[in-house]
Parts: structure tokens; sequence; C-alpha cells
């Protein structure tokens, strides 16, 4: 069962009341009243329930709900207050979009009676796994891949063409349902069973590009590793073995270091990297600006591919400080000789700021969700289906264009 909760509200009344009901469901709750306690207190945050107001003083639920985005936590957030029903819903669909699991909106009038009800199917449904789920679900193949698709943000003269994916590891639990990588990955690391996931993770992607191959679909496809991985003794001789068993074309093949903090022996880092890179795979660095990374590890280490953080990123159309950052690393990039990829592309507006800047390739919900192999599919007939009636439609117009320029001439000959 859930452990810990936060109820983030300035009515000491509802933290009374919120912590009398969870603390009776077996959780260990603690209370805020503003960003700013958050701020203050980080450690506050380590709560897998949050009970949110959307009324906090000078901010509001959604202002909580991009300072927990921006500290990449999820959670599972129920919204209490006394806002309206309309408000409330506006306020779960960023949360979803933001990718938080949203359970509803409960209003404070009911919180004594339909607290329970709400928290039933959660306590069920998200029990911890435990290193021995995980081992089974490795060992049983429970494990299945989502495709998020990148896209050519500069080619012309019809941009958005689909030139890869990045694959994101799910667990698809018997009992808990589908969970995602923050909720197994910690686990991996503390077990000791990153590294064997890691493999199970590679072998999945290399089977999926041989049946895209097959279909004619030469995308690249990237993967997520991390620091751990490639020290892991004897990585490249298995790395060897696994991809020839799949007759991989590693050319297409894009490994992205997910934390580079770990790199402690930038040397040894390096010969390995470079011995992947002499194989034909292209490298990335993950998560760059967010000080996972440092500019000591892109000068010094064999990188390919920079990408642009989300936290950057989702904020480009709202922040002139976020968007003259992203404009650095892309000129940063740039003077590298590294294609910038930015992912967590959510509007119209980014998408295109990012186009103007420059920015070669992107990638977020704005372009599509992560897809399993079967929806990406379609996904990608569909959208192949429109790319040909758009082109149609651009060529029907120019004909028309010309008909008209045609039709003028005579009648200015005919006068």
């Amino acid at each position: 069962m859930l452990s810990n909760a936060l109820i983030i509200d300035d009515d000491l009344d509802v933290q009374l009341l919120g912590k009398m009901l969870l603390r009776q469901q077996g959780y260990d709750v603690v209370t805020a009243g503003s960003l700013g306690q958050l701020a203050r207190q980080p450690a506050l945050l380590n709560a897998e329930l949050i009970l949110l107001d959307f009324g906090l003083g000078e901010f509001t639920g959604l202002d909580i709900l991009n300072y927990l985005y921006d500290l990449h936590l999820k959670a599972s957030i129920l919204l209490i207050s006394s806002c309206s029903e309309e408000t409330a819903a506006s306020v779960i669909t960023a949360g979803k979009a933001m990718g938080f699991h949203m359970l509803g909106f409960l209003p404070k009038a009911k919180l004594l009676n339909d607290l329970v009800l709400f928290l039933e199917p959660l306590q069920s449904a998200h029990k911890s796994p435990t290193s021995r789920d995980l081992a089974k679900a490795i060992r049983e193949k429970q494990l299945f891949l989502a495709f998020q698709p990148q896209v050519d943000l500069q080619s012309a003269p019809h941009p958005g063409q689909v030139i890869g994916v990045e694959a994101l590891v799910r667990w698809q639990d018997p009992e808990r349902g589908v969970l995602y990588p923050d909720c197994f990955i910690p686990l991996a690391e503390q077990s000791g069973l990153l590294i064997p996931l890691t493999w199970y993770v590679i072998d999945l992607a290399l089977q999926q590009q041989a049946q895209w191959l097959s279909q004619g679909w030469n995308l690249n496809l990237s993967i997520n590793i991390t620091a751990a991985f490639i020290q892991e003794e004897g990585m490249l001789e298995v790395f060897d073995q696994i991809t020839q068993q799949h007759q991989a074309v590693l050319s297409r093949i894009t490994l992205e270091l997910t934390e580079t903090v770990g790199v402690e022996c930038l040397g040894y880092a390096s010969y390995v990297l470079k011995a992947l890179r002499e194989r034909g795979c292209k490298l990335a660095l993950d998560d760059f600006g967010t000080g996972h990374s440092s500019l000591t590890q892109l000068y010094r280490l064999p990188f390919s591919e920079l990408k642009l953080d989300r936290s950057f990123v989702s904020r480009i159309d709202q922040d002139k400080d976020a968007l003259a950052i992203t404009i650095s690393i892309i000129e940063l990039g740039k003077r590298l000789g590294l294609t910038v990829v930015a992912e967590g592309i959510e509007t119209a507006a980014q998408h295109d700021m990012l186009v103007e800047a420059g920015c070669a390739v992107g990638q977020g919900y704005f372009i599509s969700r992560p897809l399993t192999a079967g929806a990406f599919s379609a996904w990608m007939c569909e959208r192949s289906q429109t790319h040909v009636m758009s082109a149609q439609n651009e060529s029907m117009l120019a004909r028309c264009n010309a008909c008209r320029v045609e039709v003028c001439s005579t009648a200015n000959r005919s006068t």
C-alpha cells in the first residue's frame, strides 16, 4: 500500500481533516500551505499521493503542477477544491498532459464522505512492486516498448518527416496494469537489475528494428542506456553478440546516455563510447542543461547528438529565459557539429519556435505520444495518407495558380 501522502492546501481545517482520513487508510501524511513552503522544504514532495487545492493564495494548483513537472516528479494527484467543475476539468487535463496520474476532482464539501472511494482503487492498483516482481517480469517477458516518433523540423518542402523513434520501456504487470519507468527503474538500480533490464530492452528494440526493416521502414531507433551499463565488464562483447544475432543496422541506432553524473572515469567511458561509434552507432547526450550533464562530458566524450531537455522546451512559449537558453543550446550544438533533438514539444507555438531557432529534430506530445508498435504502424499509415493528400492539395493549388496566371495573361492580351 502507498505510504506517503502530501496535502497541499492553505485551509487548516482541510489539512487536519485530510490528515485524519488518510492516516485512517494507513498513510504517512505531511502538509503544505503554499508553493513557497514546498520550495523551502523539498522533502515534503517525497509522496506518492498528493491532495491538491486549486486556490493557494497568489498561486494556483496549476502553478504547483508546473513546479512538480519541472522537478520531474510523478505522483497520483487528487484535486480537492471549491472551484467549479469546469476549472477542475481544465486542471485535470493539464495534469494528464504533464504525465501525472490525475485521480479526479473532489469538492471539499464531499471530502469526509467520498475520499475513501477515491483511495480504494488507488491502493489496490499501486502496491509497490518488489525486486522479485521485476526479476520475474524480465524472466517472463512482461516488459514491452512504446515508441515516441521523432520528426525532422527543418526538411523542405515538407518539414515533419518521421525520421526515427525513441524506445521507451513499459511493464505490463498482471496485477497493477501498465507501469512506467519511474515506478521500476529506481527499483532496478537498487536491486542490481538495471543491467539485465537494459539488455532486455536492447533485445526488444533490435527485434523491432528488424521487423520495420522488413516493411521498408528505415527508421532511426534511440535506446536509453546508463553510465553503469557502459562500465559493465564485457559490455562490448555482449553488444556484438546481440547485434549480430539480430543483424542490426547499427548506423540507424542511437544510444542515449540518460545520466552522465555516474561517468566517473571519462577515459574508460570515452574508450567504450568510441568503440560503439566505430561500430556505427550514434551517441546522444540526454537531458542536456538540467545539471545531470556537463560541458566537460560533452567535450571529451564522442557524442553525435544533443537532446534538449523538456524542462526548457515546455516553457519556451511562456518564458523568455527558457527560450534564450534553448536557442543558446541549439547554437552550441550546431557549433560542435551535433544534431540537436528537442524533447517535450507540447504546443504548436513551441514547435514553430524550435523550427525558427534551427533545431534539427523534435519529439513530444504535440507530434505524438509514445505508441505501442501496432499503434505506431497505424499512426504512420494515417500520417502518410495525410501527407500524400497535403502534397496533392499543394499540387492542385499550384495548377490552379498557374491557370489563374494564364487566364489573367490572356485577358490582358485581349484588352
